[in-house]
């Protein structure tokens, strides 16, 4: 009985051992070797998809080089100057100028190899490494170099290549030379003038590619198998191989495994038990991850702010649904900007900026329809696109029910807040792209803000050649202040009571070699836009005190726009010029109109305070022509009215226009302010503004602005009894 019952408690743990520890050891084992070979085969791929990964990224980062040499090339193929230079012929001593095709090239953009080619493949000029070199770019560059120039010369945009010469590698561009105004289609392949730049791929190109892009250990290898594990061949544009660009990429598969190899297995055995509470943990782990990674997609798609689709979805979208609509004319894309904004923004501070943001967002999703996308650009920009069934009119009218809806008042701490949009409409047609559509939505906003804002207008082909034409116009502009095309001219003013010259009032003009003297209305608003009318006004100020100390007493006065005004250096410009020309601050008259103090007025009252305190006289431009005059000349120290041309021409015509300037001249002498008429065109209008107490006039009837020689004959041979007569 006994051996019966220990051959039965072997027997039982043997079969528990070969039954239930086996099966465990084995299941553990094969379990064991699963996750293993699992974890090897995620680390292979891990490491292959970071190759790839880091293989993509290389290839962009040389595409995204080969484009940069590409658009600097197109920089100088455009300009004037070069085509007039080097086109035809080498004008060498322009050439080797600084700022020209000269030494620059290589000390600021880094192009070891330039050259100029004529017809018939000519090098007519070449530059290594900034230095002027005679030498033949086919011969430096014999395999690949005639091909692209023959290709170049039949492209509008520089072509780019890779091309070898001895045993480095270059990124090589080729373009025509011909700027905007000269007609491509008129000119011969055969007979243009090539412009070449070359990038050598050397080993400081390849670290700054490497730092840029996280790459490691970059470097160049001419034989047909790099030994790296990573590389990209370098090919020329006929498919030739001319070497590779190989690196070693980071294993994050192999890191993997020796990290968690060992306290896998370890885990395995010893926490067998605790399985179900690993699985539940991994199952937690899974969803907390995915959680995050629908954030980090929800993050990159959309604004932060306003929670708005941003410029990457958008443009996702646009694609989409250009694709998709039939016809794709339904689609519009319409682009907003909101008028006033940053006056907002710098007078409550950017947390009001940011809540109306947010109100704006929530009333344009309010207007359109639930296929259509709103989206944030940044800042104050918005996009929709609009899947509509009849274009234009339904983007009109979605336009109009935004416009409607943001003119009314927002709430934003309390405070009503007024502002506007202006919109651009680009219509999509069979052949329309995504970045054609957002340019030209961009140009129909713009026409939108130069229209007089909260409005709407639909792009049209005449706009974007008159952008062309304002671009070509703003750069004249800039080269006018630097080569001195602009002049004053000055019309006097004339004291009524005396008859005599007592100001005169200092005019810039811009005298263009080609178009003859151009307007102010043409050429002031766009110094104004881009920023120029600063260093214009300082040399109009300038210029006029300087000229004045040649007109004895005279005193003469000097418009300033709502940009100078707004400089913040503009009170010590002023002493600054002063103190150089040596005129006495009282002869100096600053004129302003109203629109300079909407926005800030405490700033504006600061401004002018200033002025004041240097000793300068201050003038009301174009009064009556706004809302607010009568307040503002209680509130701020002007010294002079002048009243708007628009109510002195109209004196013979309307008893409301004679009624308005007598009103502005009794007011003027109530407030201890000297009075000024503009525009007295005939001897019956000064009668009048005499009569009234007027002090002084101007206008076309005693002179036009003229340059100064002209005025100092005119000041000479003042006669004002001839001028008056009786009459006066």
């Amino acid at each position: 009985m006994r051996s019966f019952t220990s051959s039965s408690a072997r027997f039982s743990s043997q079969q528990f051992t070969r039954r239930i520890v086996y099966p465990m050891a084995g299941l553990m084992l094969v379990m064991i070797a699963v996750v293993i070979g699992f974890l090897s085969l995620s680390a292979r791929q891990q490491n292959q998809l970071e190759i790839e990964a880091s293989t993509r990224l290389a290839t962009t980062a040389l595409q995204v080089k080969a484009r940069e040499v590409g658009r600097n090339l197109r920089d100088y193929t455009i300009r004037p100057d070069v085509y007039e230079h080097l086109n035809g012929g080498i004008d060498l001593g322009w050439a080797v100028t600084d700022g020209n095709i000269a030494a620059n090239i290589y000390n600021d953009l880094g192009y070891e190899m330039v050259f100029v080619v004529g017809p018939s493949d000519r090098t007519i000029y070449s530059l290594i490494d900034g230095v002027p070199t005679k030498v033949d770019a086919l011969a430096l560059m014999p395999r690949g170099l005639r091909d692209l120039l023959h290709v170049a010369s039949i492209q509008p945009n520089p072509t780019t290549s890779l091309i070898k010469s001895g045993d480095d590698i270059y990124v090589v561009a080729a373009n025509g030379i011909v700027p905007p105004s000269v007609d491509r289609a008129t000119v011969k392949a055969s007979e243009l003038t090539m412009l070449v730049f070359a990038k050598r791929l050397d080993q400081k190109f390849l670290d700054q590619m490497g730092h840029d892009y996280l790459l490691t250990d970059l470097n160049i290898t001419l034989d047909s198998q790099p030994g790296k594990e990573a590389s990209i061949p370098l090919m020329t544009q006929n498919r030739m191989y001319l070497g590779a660009i190989s690196w070693s990429p980071p294993k994050p598969g192999d890191q993997l495994l020796n990290f968690i190899v060992p306290p896998l297995a370890f885990a395995l055995i010893i926490l067998a038990a605790f399985s179900v509470l690993v699985v539940r943990n991994a199952r937690r782990s899974t969803i907390a991850l995915e959680a995050s990674a629908t954030r980090v997609t929800h993050l990159a798609h959309h604004d932060a702010l306003t929670g708005l689709p941003n410029r990457v979805l958008f443009r996702e979208r646009l694609d989409l649904a250009l694709a998709s609509a039939i016809p794709s004319s339904a689609v519009s894309v319409i682009c907003l900007d909101l008028d006033n904004f940053k006056e907002v923004n710098d007078s409550l501070g950017h947390a009001a900026g940011d809540q109306l943001l947010q109100q704006v967002s929530e009333r344009l999703m309010k207007c359109v329809n639930y296929n259509d996308t709103v989206a944030r650009l940044g800042g104050d920009e918005f996009a929709v696109i609009q899947i509509g069934t009849n274009q234009p009119r339904d983007a009109e009218e979605l336009s109009q029910k935004i416009i409607e809806s943001v003119r009314t008042p927002f709430i934003v701490d309390g405070q009503n807040l007024h502002i506007g949009v202006s919109i651009g409409i680009a219509l999509a047609n069979t052949e329309s792209d995504p970045e054609r559509l957002l340019k030209s939505s961009d140009i129909a906003l713009y026409r939108a803000k130069q229209g007089g804002r909260a409005t709407y207008r639909i792009f049209e082909a005449q706009m974007d050649a008159e952008l062309q034409e304002r671009r070509v116009l703003e750069y004249d502009l800039r080269q006018a202040v630097l080569k001195g095309e602009l002049e004053l001219h000055y019309q006097p003013l004339i004291e009524l009571d005396t008859r005599n010259i007592a100001a005169v009032e200092a005019l810039v003009r811009w005298r263009h070699p080609v178009r003859g003297l151009v307007s102010p209305a043409d050429f002031i608003p766009l110094a104004e836009e881009t920023g120029q009318i600063v260093a214009i006004g300082e040399w109009v100020l300038e210029t006029a005190c300087s000229q004045a100390l040649e007109w004895e007493r005279l005193r003469v006065a000097v418009n300033l726009s709502p940009v100078q005004f707004r400089n913040r250096e503009l009170v010590e410009t002023v002493r600054q010029i002063l103190a150089r020309t040596g005129l006495d601050p009282a002869r100096l008259e600053l004129e302003i109109t109203e629109s300079v103090l909407i926005n800030d007025a405490t700033a504006a009252l600061e401004i002018l305070s200033g002025l004041k305190s240097l000793g300068v006289k201050v003038a009301m431009d174009d009064f009556g022509t706004g809302y607010s005059s009568l307040g503002y000349l209680n509130s701020f120290p002007f010294d002079k009215i002048k009243i708007d041309k628009s109510f002195i021409g109209d004196l013979s015509n309307t008893e409301k226009s004679a009624a308005i300037v007598k009103s502005v001249i009794g007011l003027g002498q109530s407030l201890n302010m000297v009075t000024t008429a503009e525009g007295v065109e005939t001897i019956e209008q000064a009668a009048f503004l005499r009569q009234q107490g007027c002090h002084e006039v101007q206008g076309f009837y005693f002179s036009k602005p003229v340059a100064a020689g002209e005025l100092s004959l005119f000041i000479a041979g003042w006669n004002s009894e001839h001028v008056f007569g009786e009459a006066a």
